[in-house]
């Protein structure tokens, strides 16, 4: 639902704020007073066409901003989840900003988002119709969902949807093994190839490592020989680092019983000589260990070089090159096997389809039974809405094709996420003309009355919240006047409706009653918008029925006209 909107350098506007509410809400005012100016901005601020031209003269950019309550409007959260656009209290504020330079920028909860996106998110809020192209409506493709929900097939148009991603699916997997059969030898060729020269290698993951670290003692055995002998002999030799702590040993032992202090120092060294004498030990198991065999050198440089070769032609790692081998055996298989899996895929596909004609075939049939429905009681509401020589038909209609996966009728017919279908309201404004789309066929006024019985009937089927008529009074009065006011109320029970009028008929079953005037203000002329009370509604109403000599009596009338709406 629109809360609010505000306005700031637009056209005749210097700065208005607008409160709206739930329920009927009217905008009034003297013909150039500024009405439209008001639906372009909201258009604007949804994503419409905006131009430089319309900065108020003297600035250089213009703003507008529009504050939604979303709660009755779950779908619009995935939406906006899935912008990033994060919204708190259930509160949606969308901000259009036009510059002279003939750049804008627009947002959404101070996310800044592109135009395309705007125009997503507005297709769950407002609904305007009238002179202006923002209508739902009209658009051909949402014909057949507004339909499908005025028949309660929403749920077979799911599981048609299933059916129609399983096909897919099947048929993809199937292109899959329709290789041509040089191409699948080729194939297969490469692949027993490269499984073999993975396989026969007898990888395992850390192989290269360790490989590596061995290829270095390898390389520097000679050296390590020598440096590690010669430290063993200067630790465990004659008159090496051992035979020398033995001695010192031997001549503290023979004084330790005179001084607790040599007692200590000799516990140390005895310490050291078991450390020492360990370490001795294991530098003569590691100088026996080292191996100056040439043909081990060889062999580690040729297993290293064997890595690196696979490593080239299969992965950056060797775990990715034994993957990759794994990845290769299970494709020869599949190729391999390709035949028989190719015809379990063909009878799966024929049954599915099987499947999938039932069930496009009997929802083609609801939508008729529907349509037939949906005509009948959008013409009685046109008939109401004074325009009885109208008829309204909904168009069912198949694509014939020879790629067609459908057979019915002796034809083949193109098979779509949703049926068979391709569905369009028609319309022929005038009795003796031909049924024509809807966008084509009628004036602003008739247009808002056209949109007016649709919506009154299919409005189940739409989750716009807020709907704006401009202009739905066009060319009516008298009782027609007091069909449409009616239409309007009982349609503001369930959404919020915002109404441009001329009929006092419709103003006096207002909600809330908004009032647009032009006034001079410092020599420029300026649009103000007031939120009317009472006694200024009954005024307002009195100078719609009067024109501008407002007299007792048509004061009297107009109170009459509001007290019964209020009832």
């Amino acid at each position: 639902m629109l809360q609010q909107i505000r306005i700031k350098n637009f056209v005749l506007i210097d700065e208005v704020a607008l409160d709206f509410g739930r329920g009927l809400n009217i905008l009034t005012g003297e013909t150039g007073a500024g009405k439209s100016i008001l639906i372009d901005a909201l258009s604007g601020v949804l994503g419409e066409k905006m131009s430089t031209d319309m900065i108020r003269t003297g600035f250089d950019r213009a703003t507008i901003e529009a504050v939604f309550d979303i709660s009755n409007l779950p779908q619009l959260f995935t939406t906006l989840e899935q912008s990033g656009i994060e919204v708190d209290d259930n509160t949606l504020i969308l901000r259009r900003e036009i510059y002279s330079n003939g750049r804008g920028r627009s947002f959404a909860n101070a996310v800044q988002i592109p135009i395309a996106k705007l125009k997503d998110i507005s297709e769950y809020l407002v609904d305007i119709h009238g002179q202006n192209e923002h209508q739902n409506i009209v658009r051909v493709a949402k014909h057949r969902e507004l339909l499908d929900s005025f028949g309660g097939l929403l749920g077979r148009v799911s599981a048609m949807k299933e059916l129609h991603e399983t096909l897919s699916g099947i048929r993809e997997r199937v292109e899959s093994f329709k290789i041509d059969e040089k191409e699948k030898a080729r194939r297969i060729d490469y692949l027993e190839h490269a499984i073999n020269e993975i396989q026969s290698a007898n990888l395992s993951p850390n192989e290269e490592e360790t490989l590596q670290h061995e290829s270095r003692l390898l390389s520097n055995a000679e050296k390590l020989f020598t440096e590690v002998h010669t430290a063993t002999e200067l630790m465990s030799g004659d008159g090496g680092v051992s035979q020398r702590l033995k001695k010192i040993e031997s001549s503290l032992s023979h004084v330790a019983d005179f001084d607790p202090n040599i007692s200590t120092i000799l516990e140390s060294i005895r310490e050291s000589m078991y450390t020492l004498e360990d370490a001795g030990h294991t530098l003569r198991d590691y100088q026996g260990s080292v191996d100056f065999s040439p043909e081990r050198i060889n062999q580690v440089e040729e297993r290293l070089s064997l890595i690196s070769t696979l490593k080239k032609k299969y992965g950056d790692t060797l775990e990715e090159v034994i993957a990759y081998g794994n990845q290769a055996a299970r494709e020869l298989e599949a190729i391999s096997s390709s035949e028989e899996e190719l015809d379990k895929l063909n009878l799966q596909y024929q049954q599915k389809l099987q499947e999938a004609r039932t069930s496009a075939l009997e929802l083609s049939e609801l939508r008729k039974d529907s349509a037939k429905k949906l005509e009948e009681l959008v013409i009685q509401e046109l008939r109401d809405l004074g325009m009885a020589g109208t008829v309204f038909r909904v168009s069912i209609k198949r694509e014939v094709s020879p790629e067609g996966e459908i057979e019915a009728n002796n034809k083949r017919y193109m098979l779509y996420p949703y049926g068979l279908d391709r569905v369009e309201f028609l319309l022929s404004a005038n009795e003796g003309e031909d049924l024509r789309q809807l966008r084509k066929v009628a004036s602003g006024g008739e247009m808002s009355r056209i949109m007016l019985a649709l919506k009154k009937v299919i409005l189940s089927a739409d989750i716009v919240d807020s709907l704006i008529f401009d202009e739905v009074d066009a060319g009516i009065g008298g009782k027609t006047a007091d069909v449409v006011g009616k239409k309007l109320k009982s349609l503001s029970t369930e959404r919020q409706v915002l109404v441009i009028t001329h009929l006092p008929q419709i103003a006096a079953l207002s909600d809330n009653h908004f009032i647009v005037q032009k006034q001079s203000i410092n020599s420029r002329t300026t649009t103000l918008v007031k939120n009317l009370n009472r006694d200024e509604k009954i005024q307002e109403v009195a100078r719609m029925l009067a024109g501008e000599q407002v007299t007792e009596i048509s004061l009297k009338h107009a109170e009459e006209m509001i007290s019964y709406a209020d009832k």
